[in-house]
This record gives C-alpha cells, sequence and structure tokens, in this order.
C-alpha cells in the first residue's frame, strides 16, 4: 500500500513538473516556427515550407491548449497517468514536427541555414532534458523524431552534412541521452525522499497530535476526578471542624485523630493536583518582593517540624539574618514540598534545611538520612505520577511532589539538582538567582521591605462580607468564623428576585465570598452582577473544587481570588483578611 501510494505521488509530480516546464517553454514553441520564415523562404520551396508552418502552428495551438487545460499543481491532479498521456502526446506533436523539418526543408537549405536549423533542434532538445526527461515517455516522444531524420541525413542521396559531423551529431545526442537519464534519477530519488519526508513529518505530527491529545485527556481526568472527589472531601473536612474533640471519649477522640491524619493527607494530595492543574494553565505568576529569610525559615519550620517531631526526627533549619529580593510563597512551596518529602521517606536522623549564599545569590539545601535514592532512579523522580519501586508500597502519595518542584524551580529560573547514596540519605540543591543581602539597600529600596502586622484576633471587625453558598451547614460555619472575627455576614440568595430585594437593604459590600457552582448559576455571574450594582471592583474569593486550567484562566481574568476544596475555614477566613486590608 505504501508503495503504491509512494508510485502515485511520483506520477503527480513527475506530470506537475512537466506542465509548469511546457507551460515556460510556450513562447519559444511560438517564435521558434516564426523566425524560421525570413530565414527559409527563399531557400525552401514555397509548398514545403507552407506545410512544415501550417504542421508547426497547428502542433503548437494543439500543444497550448492541452497543456493550459491541466493541472499544474501535483496536489490537483487527480489522475497522474492520464495526464501524462496527454502531455506526451502534446510535446510529441511538437517534437514530429522539428523532424518533419528535417524532411522537407534540409535538402533546400544551404549549409548556414543547415547549422542554424541544427542549432535550434538541438537546443530543443537539451531543454527537453530537463523538461520532459523525468517521464521516459514523453522525453522520447519528443526527442526521437528531431534525432532520427537528422542522424538518417548520412544516408541520403543529398550531401546534407559530412560524416564526420554526423558522427559528432549522434555524440551530442548520446550525451543527451545519458544527462537526461541521471536527471530522471535524481528527480526520482528526490521526489521519492520528499515523499518519505513528508510521510515521516505526517507520522510525527500525528504522534504529536496524539500526544497532545493524551496530555488533554490527562488533565481533563484530572480535573474532573478533582472536583469530583473535592466535593466531598470538603464536606469531610466541614464536619470535622465541627466536631469538638474534648467532648469525645478517648478511644473516640484518637480514632478522630486518626482520621483528620488521613485527611490532612488526602488534603495534600488534592493540593499537588491543584498546583499541577495550575502550572498546566499557566495560572503561577512569579512576583518578586524583598523579604526576610527569617520569616520564610519560620514559616518552613512552622509547617513542617510538628510533622518531622511526630515521627522521633530532628528538624533543623539554618539560616543567617539576611534579606532576599524574590518569590517568597513558591520558594517557600518548593521547599516545603522537599521537606516534607523528606520526611515521609526517613525513618531515623534528622531533616536538615539550609539557606546559604552563593556569588551574592540564594542557595537551599534540603538533606535528610533516610532510604536514599537509587542512581537509575534519579533521572526518573522529576517525572509526573512517578515513585521508586523501593517506595511504592510503604508510603502515601501521588508522585507529583518533586514535579512540581522541577516545574516551579524553571518558573522562578532556580536549578535543583539531586546527590544521593542509597541508605544514607539524600541531599537537594536549589540554586536561584535571588540576591540576598545584609543590606536591603543592596538589593531594593529598604521602604519595599514589608513587615507583618501583628493585630487582635477579630482582625475582619467591621467587615461586611457577602457569602452566597447553597448549602447550610457550610453557611452556618462561615457565619460563625467570620462573626468571631468581628466581621458582619450577609447570606445571599442565588435567586434573582430574592437578590435585588435583599441589595436594597445592604449600603456596602467589602468583600464576597461565594461557592462556584451553585444550584442556578454560578458563582462568577453573581460575583459580576454585584460588582455591576455597587459600580465597585469589591474583592471576592470562589471557593470550588473545579481545577480546569480554562477555569483558572477565567477568574485570574474576573480578578477572584480562588480558594479549592477542600480548605478550612481559618483559611478562608485568613484570605478574606488578606484581600480586604488597607492597600
Amino acid at each position: 500500500m505504501a508503495n503504491e501510494i509512494n508510485n502515485v505521488y511520483l506520477l503527480r509530480e513527475k506530470s506537475a513538473h512537466i506542465t509548469k516546464a511546457a507551460r515556460s517553454a510556450t513562447v519559444a514553441n511560438l517564435l521558434a516556427p516564426m523566425l524560421c520564415i525570413p530565414m527559409f523562404k527563399d531557400e525552401v520551396q514555397p509548398l514545403n515550407l507552407a506545410i512544415w508552418l501550417g504542421y508547426m502552428f497547428i502542433a503548437v495551438f494543439i500543444r497550448t491548449w492541452m497543456i493550459f487545460q491541466l493541472a499544474h499543481e501535483a496536489e490537483k491532479i487527480l489522475d497522474p497517468e492520464r495526464h501524462l498521456k496527454v502531455m506526451t502526446y502534446a510535446v510529441g506533436m511538437v517534437g514530429f514536427g522539428w523532424g518533419l523539418g528535417w524532411v522537407l526543408m534540409a535538402p533546400d537549405l544551404l549549409m548556414v541555414n543547415r547549422m542554424i536549423y541544427v542549432y535550434m533542434t538541438t537546443a530543443a532538445m537539451i531543454s527537453s532534458m530537463f523538461a520532459y526527461s523525468v517521464n521516459t515517455a514523453t522525453f522520447f516522444a519528443f526527442t526521437l523524431p528531431i534525432m532520427i531524420p537528422s542522424l538518417s541525413t548520412v544516408l541520403w542521396s543529398v550531401n546534407i552534412f559530412p560524416w564526420p559531423f554526423t558522427v559528432g551529431l549522434a555524440s551530442l545526442y548520446i550525451v543527451v541521452l545519458s544527462i537526461a537519464k541521471n536527471f530522471a534519477k535524481t528527480f526520482e530519488d528526490s521526489v521519492r525522499l520528499r515523499f518519505r519526508n513528508e510521510h515521516l513529518y505526517q507520522e510525527l505530527a500525528a504522534e504529536r497530535d496524539q500526544s497532545v491529545a493524551a496530555n488533554v485527556a490527562k488533565s481533563k481526568f484530572i480535573a474532573v476526578a478533582s472536583h469530583d472527589l473535592r466535593q466531598p472531601m470538603h464536606a469531610v473536612n466541614v464536619y470535622l471542624e465541627l466536631v469538638n474533640l474534648d467532648n469525645l471519649p478517648t478511644v473516640e477522640k484518637k480514632s478522630l485523630s486518626k482520621i483528620k491524619s488521613s485527611i490532612t493527607t488526602l488534603n495534600a494530595m488534592f493540593d499537588s493536583l491543584l498546583n499541577i492543574s495550575k502550572l498546566d494553565a499557566d495560572a503561577m505568576q512569579v512576583n518578586h518582593r524583598v523579604f526576610r529569610l527569617d520569616d520564610l525559615a519560620t514559616t518552613i519550620r512552622d509547617l513542617t517540624e510538628a510533622k518531622a517531631t511526630s515521627k522521633g526526627l530532628i528538624f533543623n533549619v539554618t539560616h543567617a539574618d539576611f534579606l532576599v529580593r524574590g518569590d517568597k510563597l513558591l520558594l517557600q512551596q518548593i521547599i516545603t514540598n522537599l521537606a516534607s518529602n523528606a520526611i515521609q521517606y526517613t525513618e531515623h536522623g534528622q531533616v536538615d534545611v539550609r539557606f546559604e549564599s552563593e556569588h551574592d545569590c540564594l542557595t537551599i539545601e534540603v538533606s535528610d538520612t533516610g532510604c536514599g535514592i537509587a542512581e537509575s532512579e534519579q533521572q526518573h523522580i522529576f517525572n509526573q505520577f512517578y515513585r521508586a519501586d523501593k517506595t511504592r508500597a510503604l508510603h502515601d502519595g501521588l508522585g507529583l511532589g518533586l514535579s512540581i518542584v522541577q516545574r516551579l524551580c524553571n518558573l522562578i529560573g532556580a536549578d535543583v539538582r539531586v546527590v544521593s547514596t542509597p541508605e544514607r540519605g539524600t541531599k537537594f540543591i536549589i540554586t536561584t538567582s535571588f540576591p540576598i543581602s545584609a543590606n536591603a539597600e543592596k538589593i531594593y529600596p529598604l521602604q519595599q521591605v514589608v513587615q507583618k502586622p501583628y493585630g487582635s484576633h477579630r482582625t475582619l471587625q467591621g467587615k461586611y462580607i457577602a457569602v452566597i453558598e447553597d448549602n447550610p451547614i457550610i453557611v452556618e460555619a462561615y457565619r460563625q468564623t467570620l462573626a468571631n472575627k468581628g466581621a458582619y455576614v450577609e447570606v445571599l440568595s442565588e435567586y434573582p428576585d430574592e437578590l435585588a430585594l435583599q441589595l436594597a437593604t445592604i449600603d456596602r459590600i467589602d468583600c464576597i465570598l461565594s461557592d462556584y457552582r451553585l444550584s442556578q448559576t454560578t458563582g462568577d455571574v453573581l460575583i459580576q452582577k454585584l460588582r455591576d450594582n455597587y459600580n465597585e471592583e469589591i474583592p471576592a474569593i470562589i471557593v470550588t473544587a473545579d481545577t480546569s486550567p480554562s477555569h483558572i484562566n477565567l477568574f485570574a481574568q474576573l480578578n477572584v481570588q480562588v480558594l479549592h476544596k477542600p480548605i478550612s475555614f481559618h483559611d478562608v477566613a485568613a484570605t478574606i483578611e488578606k484581600i480586604t486590608a488597607p492597600k
């Protein structure tokens, strides 16, 4: 089948080449016979000249009409075999006309004009080497009617040419045939190579499309599965937060604590899926700010030390009192992922996080005394969903943590490498381009260093928060959490008529907190409606289980803060504090 397609492709290319060449030679075919009139009219018998000219003009006319009726682009030639036959007849008629000229005119011409006629016919054959030689039948249909009469003149009774000249002419024809054969072979090889390249390109394009489709399907699956699982997980988080452990018997308290621990692990898995979706959607932006290294180190310690201590591990964070200019949040996420990974795969000993300065830029080392990574697996550990065979059955996880680290490092322009010895531990080294200095003015104006404000626990005192949620349990949890922070909570309806009546009695809204998928509409629609009603870009938060890249981009365009389920109410309150804080 491939050879058959290849041959059809070759015939099409031959047909297109011959048609284009024949079209370009049309003017020469019209002018050449006309030039013969003034040169030969006084030497050739009028009847013979008239017969020859009449035939040539008819042949050239038919040839011109035929080739301009045919397609000259390969992809438009539907029947290349018929196309080539038509072209062979068309150029063959003209070739026969030049051969007829030898019979009708050559005997009467003087030697000078015979040489001119030889020149004209030879020039026509030489041009045909490159025009028609790609198809043997077409080439010989044009050249043989010229070659045979001219060479046969040596046998005529009239002394047309001396025999040495005829021998030289025969030698020239042999050279023409040889060049034509080589050109035809080169043309075929070129076309076949182009066909193979195009076929290979199509295969590569098909594989690329399959890869893209698989990647899209993967992202869609992750988003759909994540969404469907996040909804019940969020409900579980809600109910667990509403349970007071102090009121439970000891046995039930221990069981519930284990459930909470498992839920924490599941929440971490969901966060990994969310980060992958954000990276796929290019929704993570790098924001360079000056921050104190002590603040970052303290946050890392607060987030991970308890987990290490619970396993009996020593957790150390070593740093100098430096200022850094870079993206603190993304760096925090990278280090937290590495530290959590180190704790997970270390059963005895310690985990160390060390911040150092190298060439006046920040370098981080996260090392452990865990099981280590075999050299054969070190090149795969940054792949999505990859988990080493040795640890696959021992620890929970999706195999996304190091993939996220790699992609976040690429995002901030950092380099990450691993040094590991099995059974002796692992060290990850992150080399950033973030400037580091003991003097803030050397890396940024000092006033850019923002100190974290400290205030009372009623951080939302006097704020009016609009809540849009169709689950009454979650509504009540929001109300209690936000009221404890000092906020006034207005629970709004998603139904247009009820919402209009509510808004008529509300003077202002400081923040909108909405679920995304409601029973009648979506949160983004209602947020825009509230903003239009108050003619103000009210800070807004959407809580959703949807992590698809398209929705991540949509919320970014609407300037809406997104929190993905499952999430604690305290995290919701902290986000409201952040976006409603004075600028």
